[in-house]
């Protein structure tokens, strides 16, 4: 299964296609006679793209030679990654060039679905396929039905994100389901109940001199990475003062490893450490008075809780860190300044866990670490140019009146934007009404969501299940109809990264090679489908482009001219301006609030949802459990690995020969468990075993390791694929299948950290 990059890069220069019987693509690895591999065949040119490996679409430009692309770098225009990118970025080869990519429309010919049953692909013709699709679709809106229409969205580009936004709209589904419900929606609402932005923070890296990270696995799966590995290096080695980075989490990652100092915390107690580091801030008077006394509200309030409540002795018990290792952060923290505070998925991606949000944001607020050099700021957005409002007809507008099938700001998720792991519970109970029609674009959340299982019973009950994308997945297997997407490589989109510069920066995705075999972009798809479904649908995208490469030119014209732009491939905005106090803060105070105002609003609007015990300020509450500990001892700590994949797929040899770093290991996803704790389990390093929950059991190997907190088993995300591919089927195993189902009642943030297991020899 090893595969060397020169031989990778020879076979995919040289190497002719040929379509297999079911529609699966299949690369020859027999060069054209004659042909010898020179170094004159490999020389190129070098085209602006971007990357769609996760989330922070980093600029990349990639050499083609002989119509088939060869080598991928950064692009030195880009300043988010300063001209650098990631090891995901270098896979981008073999995405590209996967020997099983689809290359035509697929439909299934066995009516019976569910996890292993061959759907018996039949290929079809891209006319059948969209005849189809539309049919269905017509029958929605003539039948007074757009809200049974879902659209699923994974990892698509900005563009494509736009361009699905606007055709829900115009058809009239309120179900337009994105999977940031899995991510970073506790840490965004943290953020807005203390700031009024509803994002991500951007940190000022080149000027910051003390980061305290929570649960941020800073060097692997926090957006944008490439960014992160860039800056790490400057904040190490290249400032006249080293920055000292202290991370706390139950994990010794690789983040932890190249830090100044790892804290191993109890799972779940972040909240709690982060306020009696505002105790000892608090008490011994290191905060920032200048910037509390004019730019904040309720820090008499916030200061009584965590003076009564947060002392590091009665922490130290809850956390199990010593009162002193608290106190002496909490006065460097204070007194290294300009410093920041990160709330990573490990702190927050738990019940509760927009207060830990909001505790560890306030940390930034009292040392003065706000929108100033070298702490935190507000990402801005690149000026696009506008697209016209959708003028929804009559069947759009009773569509859009109806609830989500997520339930996003209602009662039960009051302030949440997206839900995504409700989707299949409300499938399920056919509540508020069914679904009768699916679309997923780029999307396998019964691969990526915790309870996998719900998932496929929900697909399983949808009518009509469409996927688009460019591989069969987990989720493709339960689809009727399969189209094939274009990768990055092969088609128009423009993207802006996730926060992290505070500047506003676009890149440009165009066409490097051509497509394989007969796969579409999402967003000529859309087009396609727009046009052919009659009324407001095709009005709302006549006059916007035409194409997806139309549409991005469209969008474009108010950064670049397009000639430019291409050669490029990099817009940037003017360099960032600090201190914006007067019109930063989108709170009622306009101004940083220890007591969330706009939290206080949405209670007023939606108080049955919020209950009538709502806090207004951050705090710690205990953990909520899945499992009881009697029955399962230990508590399951999932991570993802800088080389786990957000496109659905995992089916690459150079990911995999290097898939886990820390442990020198590949092709697999052990269970790493505490010396201590093998010890009392009689397990030994490499053991087979069970991880087993109160939902269900995976089967994986034992490695014991110091670096582990006592009584957590920590496994990673990214294998246990069920679906095609030979470098990825049967390999490890998927933790989600064990984790249950629960949620951030506020924000609608799964929770993946408060599982309970037990471990035993298989």
């Amino acid at each position: 299964m090893g595969l060397s990059r020169r031989k990778f890069l020879k076979l995919t220069a040289v190497a002719g296609f040929s379509a297999g019987a079911i529609g699966i693509h299949r690369r020859s690895h027999s060069l054209p006679s004659g042909q010898p591999i020179t170094e004159r065949a490999l020389r190129g040119r070098w085209i602006p793209t971007s990357c769609l490996n996760c989330p922070a679409r980093c600029g990349i430009t990639v050499k083609v030679a002989g119509g088939r692309a060869v080598q991928i770098k950064g692009n030195r225009s880009s300043l988010i990654s300063e001209g650098q990118i990631c090891p995901r970025g270098h896979i981008g080869l073999q995405v590209l060039y996967d020997p099983e990519r689809i290359i035509s429309p697929l439909k299934r010919s066995q009516p019976k679905k569910g996890k292993g049953i061959a759907p018996q692909w039949k290929p079809i013709s891209w006319d059948q396929a969209i005849e189809e699709v539309v049919g269905k679709l017509r029958t929605l809106r003539d039948t007074f039905r757009p809200h049974h229409l879902l659209l699923l969205s994974g990892l698509n580009s900005r563009s494509h994100e736009d361009l699905l936004s606007r055709f829900a709209e115009a058809f009239g589904t309120p179900n337009l389901v994105t999977g940031e419900g899995l991510d970073r929606e506790a840490e965004k609402t943290g953020n807005w109940m203390a700031d009024g932005h509803f994002d991500a923070c951007a940190y000022d890296l080149d000027q910051t001199n003390y980061l305290l990270s929570f649960g941020a696995d800073l060097l692997e799966s926090t957006p944008p990475v490439a960014r992160w590995l860039r800056k790490w290096g400057r904040l190490r080695r290249e400032k006249t003062v080293r920055t000292r980075i202290v991370s706390i989490q139950p994990r010794y990652s690789v983040t932890a490893s190249k830090s100044d100092e790892w804290i191993p915390i109890k799972p779940g107690t972040d909240a709690a450490l982060a306020m009696a580091i505002a105790h000892v801030v608090i008490k011994e008077e290191l905060f920032d008075h200048g910037f509390i006394k004019e730019w904040t509200m309720g820090f008499d309030r916030y200061r009584q809780v965590a003076l009564q409540h947060y002392a590091p002795e009665a922490v130290s018990r809850i956390t199990g860190i010593a009162a002193e290792t608290i106190y002496r952060i909490a006065r460097e923290f204070a007194q290294i300044r300009p410093a920041i505070a990160i709330a990573g998925k490990g702190a927050t991606a738990w019940p509760g866990g927009c207060y830990t949000s909001y505790a560890i944001h306030c940390l930034n607020a009292l040392v003065g670490s706000i929108d100033v050099p070298g702490g935190i700021f507000y990402q801005e957005s690149p000026g696009y140019r506008p697209i016209p409002n959708v003028a929804c007809d009559e069947i759009a507008k009773r569509g859009l009146e109806q609830p989500s099938i997520d339930l996003h700001g209602t009662e039960g998720f009051p302030a949440a934007r997206v839900v995504t792991n409700q989707v299949p519970r409300s499938i399920l109970e056919g509540k508020p009404y069914p679904i009768e029609m699916a679309i997923g674009f780029n999307s396998n959340f019964n691969m990526t969501a915790p309870g996998t299982g719900q998932w496929e019973e929900a697909l399983k009950k949808i009518p009509f299940y469409v996927h688009v994308a460019p591989f069969i997945s987990e989720m493709a297997d339960f689809a009727d109809l399969v189209l094939p997407s274009t990768t990055f490589f092969e088609e128009w989109g423009y993207d802006h990264s996730s926060p992290g510069a505070g500047f506003a920066e676009v890149r440009i995705k165009q066409p490097v090679v051509k497509p394989i075999g007969d796969s579409k972009s999402v967003g000529d798809i859309l087009f396609h489908l727009a046009k052919r479904v009659p009324g407001g649908v095709t009005r709302a995208f006549e006059n916007i482009g035409g194409s997806g490469e139309g549409f991005v030119r469209y969008r474009t014209s108010s950064l670049l001219p397009w000639e430019e732009f291409l050669k490029k491939g990099v817009w940037r905005g003017p360099a960032y301006q600090y201190r914006k106090y007067s019109r930063i803060f989108n709170t009622p105070s306009k101004k940083f609030e220890f007591v969330s105002g706009n939290l206080q609003a949405l209670h007023k609007r939606k108080a049955r949802g919020l209950g009538e015990g709502v806090a207004y300020v951050p705090h710690y509450s205990d953990a909520k459990w899945l499992g009881k500990e009697e029955q399962y001892p230990l508590i399951l700590f999932p991570y993802q690995p800088l080389l786990t994949f957000e496109n659905g797929s995992q089916n690459y040899p150079w990911a995999q020969e290097i898939f886990l770093p820390m442990q020198g290991v590949g092709w697999a996803s052990p269970a790493e468990i505490n010396s201590e704790t093998a010890r009392i389990l009689n397990l030994k390093d490499r053991d087979e075993v069970w991880i087993e929950s109160p939902f269900g059991k995976i089967r994986t190997r034992v490695k014991v390791s110091e670096g582990v907190h006592p009584g957590t088993v920590c496994i990673p995300f990214g294998q246990g694929h069920t679906s095609y591919g030979k470098w990825q089927k049967g390999i490890g195993c998927n933790p989600n299948e064990v984790i249950g189902v629960d949620f951030d009642l506020l924000s609608g943030q799964s929770t993946f950290f408060n599982t309970r297991v037990r471990v035993y020899k298989a």
